[in-house]
């Protein structure tokens, strides 16, 4: 489903869902979650914030496509995700360009981190209020990456991103106005075990 929404003066999320899942060995994003398929999950989660969602698709499309279509977001079909994460992170800021041009910033989100929660977000939005120039990231045991917010005035260099690193070279070009967001939540799943350390890892929380 592709949703009719006004540009906003506010940042947009943008979804990276276009991944192939090489190292998961099947169609990641659909991997069942407390019930549902993972991407749905995390795209259900960024609708909470009250401000537009892009999810960016590619490698199984049709299926990734199909447990979205009932919710309130806009969807862009990447047909060049082969490229990497940077290409479709830059199909994703094109989208943002073209759908929203009033938006003030970007947050990049990606589907296969599930555990992430609505707390980190807030708080990279309300310092992205008070401090709109700033690039803001996200770190997990030293790691910086995804969430991460990109200012408006980043989106001309993202537009014409590629490879498969995302935009860290980005982040190391702006270090002066990087702020870093300490986080837990972040975990990716890259393969079967990291589904099932999730899995086990929200049994337990559900019986505190």
């Amino acid at each position: 489903m592709t949703a009719s929404l006004r540009s906003p003066t506010s940042p947009v999320i943008v979804l990276l869902a276009a991944g192939e899942g090489r190292r998961y060995g099947g169609i990641k994003q659909l991997a069942e979650i407390e019930g549902q398929p993972m991407v749905r999950r995390v795209a259900r989660a960024a609708l909470e914030h009250g401000v537009p969602v892009i999810v960016v698709t590619g490698a199984h499309a049709e299926q990734v496509e199909a447990v979205l279509d009932d919710l309130p977001l806009q969807i862009i079909r990447h047909a060049g995700w082969q490229d990497g994460m940077g290409s479709s992170l830059a199909a994703g800021i094109r989208c943002v360009d073209v759908s929203f041009p009033q938006a003030s910033a970007a947050l990049l989100c990606l589907a296969d981190q599930p555990l992430l929660g609505t707390a980190p977000i807030q708080q990279m939005l309300r310092r992205h209020a008070e401090a709109p120039e700033r690039l803001l990231v996200t770190e997990q045991d030293g790691i910086s990456g995804p969430p991460v917010l990109f200012p408006r005035d980043c989106f001309a260099a993202l537009t014409a991103w590629s490879g498969s690193r995302g935009a860290h070279a980005l982040i190391e070009r702006e270090a002066a106005r990087v702020e870093r967001f300490a986080s837990t939540d972040g975990i990716d799943v890259d393969t079967p075990q990291d589904l099932q350390h999730i899995r086990d890892w929200l049994a337990i929380d559900s019986h505190r």
